[in-house]
């Protein structure tokens, strides 16, 4: 069982993040859900994107309440959320692990040694391709472990029962890899 920080993407804390979350811990993690948009729930990504620029604050927020967790909690998140949770890992070495759902950035740092874990569309907009074997090159060079999950074509939050890309078959594997990998 692993302790579990999941942070919501752009669009705010939507329904598919709580089952996202309810499938976790259906496996034994204790997993956490904060609400840092502060109720703000978007269907599309335009307004969504607008409030996460209007309010530079919500990492300094998502910041203050990670470190409130044990220093072993597991840093996960969809997105926004995922380059939330990346930028915590890079400086926090006792993190279990780092899971990236649906975004990867290159590293701006030395990595920390945190074990990350990377699920994403072949084709993301969201992504910029050479930033994976970036982030992977520097888990790697810190003696962590480093697995980057494909999904074959193009798309963006594939794990989001409610919107259009939405794909249950990767979903459920997306949710064994994370599990496995975590034990």
């Amino acid at each position: 069982m692993a302790h579990v920080l999941l942070l919501h993407s752009a669009l705010g804390l939507r329904p598919g993040v709580h089952a996202f979350a309810d499938r976790l811990r259906e496996r034994d993690h204790e997993v956490v859900v904060p609400d840092y948009y502060e109720g703000h729930v978007f269907g599309e990504e335009a307004p969504g994107i607008a409030h996460r620029d209007a309010h530079p604050e919500y990492f300094e927020a998502v910041r203050e309440f990670a470190a409130t967790l044990p220093p072993e909690t597991v840093l996960a998140g969809f997105s926004l959320g995922a380059w939330f949770a990346q930028r915590l890992a890079a400086r926090r070495p006792r993190a279990r692990a780092a899971i990236l759902l649906h975004s990867v950035a290159a590293p701006r740092y030395e990595w920390s040694g945190v074990p990350v874990q990377v699920h994403r569309h072949e084709d993301d907009p969201w992504i910029s391709p050479a930033d994976v074997p970036r982030l992977g090159a520097a888990v790697e060079a810190s003696g962590a472990p480093f697995e980057d999950h494909v999904t074959p074509g193009r798309g963006h939050l594939f794990t989001d029962p409610e919107l259009p890309g939405y794909d249950e078959a990767i979903t459920s594997a997306t949710i064994e890899r994370i599990d496995a990998f975590l034990r």
